[in-house]
C-alpha cells in the first residue's frame, strides 16, 4: 500500500479500511454518549446500560480495534517516526480521533467519508462546512422537542420511562452529531486553535456531559447544576440560536429573502451605501485634521533648521 507525499494529488490508500475504522470510531462514541449525562432524563437508562453485561466487552472491543489497527498502521506510512507515534498516541488515548487521524495518515491531510483524502487548509474547511451546514441546522432542530419534554417533565420525567428513554437518546444524538462535526472541522481548519475560540458554544456542549459524568465534581454547585440539565439547556439554545444564524450567513438567506421583495432591496442597498458614505466622509475628515497636525509641527521644525543654519 503506498502514500503519497504532502505534495500533489491527494494520497489513495486504504479507503476501504479508514470505512471501517470510522464506523468503529462513530461506534465508541456511540457508547459513550449512551453513558454520559445530557439532562434531566436517562439516568434509569444509563445505570442499566453499564450494568448490563456487554458494555464492557463492548467498550474494550472497539478500543482493541482501534489500537490494534493503529500499530498495523506505523508501517504504511513515510513520514517520520515520531509523527507516527504520536498519531498513534493520540488515538490510542481518545479512539473518536480514529475519525480524523490515523498512525498511517500522512501529514497534513484528512480523510473524509464520501471524498476520500482532502488537504487541510481554508478550502477544505469551507467545502466541509458548506456540506454540514444544513445536516447539522437540522439535527440541532432535535434541540426543541428535548427542551420541551425537559421543561415540562421536569424531575418528574423519569417516572415516564418511555419518554425519558426518547428524550435521552435524542439528546445522545444531538450530541454525537455535534461531537463529529466539531472533531472534522478542527482537523480541517488551517488554525485549530482560532476555531475552538471562535466555536466555544460548541466545545462547551460537548465538553458539559463530560464534565457532568466525573463524579468525583459533585462537590462544586455548577456540577450539580449540570446534573439538573439548567447549564445544559442554556447552552443549548445558545447553540440552537448560533447555528440558525450561521446558516442565514453561510446560505445569504437575509439577502436572498430581501431580494424578493425589489423596492425594500433597494432602500435597503441604499441605506447601506449613505451609512458606507458617511463613514467614509468621517474618515476623510479625520486624515485631513492628523495632515494639518503633522504640516503644523513640522512647519516649526523646520523654521528652527534654517534659523540655525543662518
Amino acid at each position: 500500500m503506498s502514500v503519497a507525499s504532502t505534495s500533489g494529488t491527494a494520497p489513495q490508500c486504504g479507503t476501504l479500511r479508514h470505512g471501517l475504522m470510522l464506523v468503529v470510531a462513530i461506534a465508541f462514541l456511540s457508547v459513550i454518549g449512551l453513558v454520559l449525562p445530557h439532562g434531566d432524563s436517562g439516568e434509569a437508562f444509563r445505570d442499566w446500560f453499564m450494568a448490563h453485561s456487554v458494555f464492557r466487552p463492548l467498550i474494550i472491543a472497539l478500543w482493541a480495534i482501534v489500537i490494534i489497527e493503529g500499530i498495523a498502521g506505523l508501517f504504511v506510512t513515510n513520514d517520520a517516526w515520531p509523527a507516527r507515534l504520536r498519531r498513534l498516541l493520540l488515538i490510542t488515548l481518545l479512539p473518536p480521533l480514529r475519525m480524523i487521524t490515523a498512525s498511517s495518515k500522512p501529514h497534513g491531510w484528512l480523510w473524509l467519508p464520501g471524498i476520500g483524502w482532502k488537504p487541510v487548509g481554508e478550502e477544505t474547511s469551507e467545502q466541509l462546512e458548506q456540506k454540514l451546514a444544513l445536516p447539522m441546522v437540522i439535527l440541532t432542530l432535535l434541540v426543541l422537542p428535548v427542551l420541551g419534554a425537559e421543561l415540562t417533565g421536569g424531575e418528574t420525567l423519569d417516572n415516564h420511562p418511555r419518554m425519558a428513554l426518547a428524550t435521552h437518546l435524542t439528546t445522545c444524538v444531538i450530541w454525537i452529531g455535534f461531537t463529529m462535526e466539531f472533531l472534522w472541522m478542527v482537523a480541517a481548519a488551517p488554525n485549530k486553535l482560532t476555531y475552538c475560540l471562535k466555536n466555544w458554544i460548541n466545545l462547551v456542549i460537548i465538553l458539559l456531559p463530560l464534565v457532568a459524568f466525573l463524579r468525583v465534581l459533585n462537590l462544586f454547585r455548577f456540577t450539580r447544576m449540570l446534573r439538573a440539565g439548567k447549564l445544559l439547556r442554556a447552552y443549548r439554545l445558545r447553540g440552537l440560536w448560533t447555528r440558525l444564524w450561521r446558516l442565514a450567513l453561510l446560505f445569504n438567506l437575509l439577502d436572498r429573502l430581501q431580494q424578493r421583495d425589489p423596492a425594500k432591496y433597494c432602500a435597503s442597498l441604499e441605506r447601506k451605501i449613505a451609512d458606507l458614505e458617511e463613514e467614509l466622509a468621517k474618515l476623510h475628515a479625520k486624515l485631513a485634521e492628523q495632515r494639518a497636525k503633522a504640516e503644523a509641527v513640522s512647519l516649526p521644525a523646520d523654521g528652527i533648521q534654517g534659523t540655525s543654519q543662518g
